[in-house]
């Protein structure tokens, strides 16, 4: 699948307009993955980010998805990343809901 993400947005200055997962660029000039919910991010990195994308620059494609699917899949997949990469110590660790 060719992913086109949208431009970086400043976290400052913007909100996404839809609630999905997002990738973001952590102040390490890294990218994470976060999720923007009911007007906030959650499932977000434990490291601060500054800035925000989307996974596709076209919405009519997003529209189109699957997205109980697509969005149980990314969701278990940023877990497993984050659980390899960030496992936490005791009750620190990350866990599915």
């Amino acid at each position: 699948m060719d992913i086109q993400p949208t431009d970086w947005y400043e976290l400052a200055l913007y909100a996404p307009v839809r609630d999905g997962w997002y990738e973001v660029k952590l102040v390490s000039d890294d990218t994470a993955f976060s999720k923007y919910g009911d007007g906030e991010w959650t499932e977000k990195p434990l490291l601060v980010f500054t800035h925000w994308r989307g996974l596709s620059a076209d919405p009519a494609e997003v529209a189109d998805a699957p997205t109980a699917t697509a969005e149980a899949a990314a969701a278990e997949g940023v877990r497993a990343a984050w659980n390899a990469f960030f496992p936490g110590l005791g009750g620190e660790q990350h866990k599915g809901k």
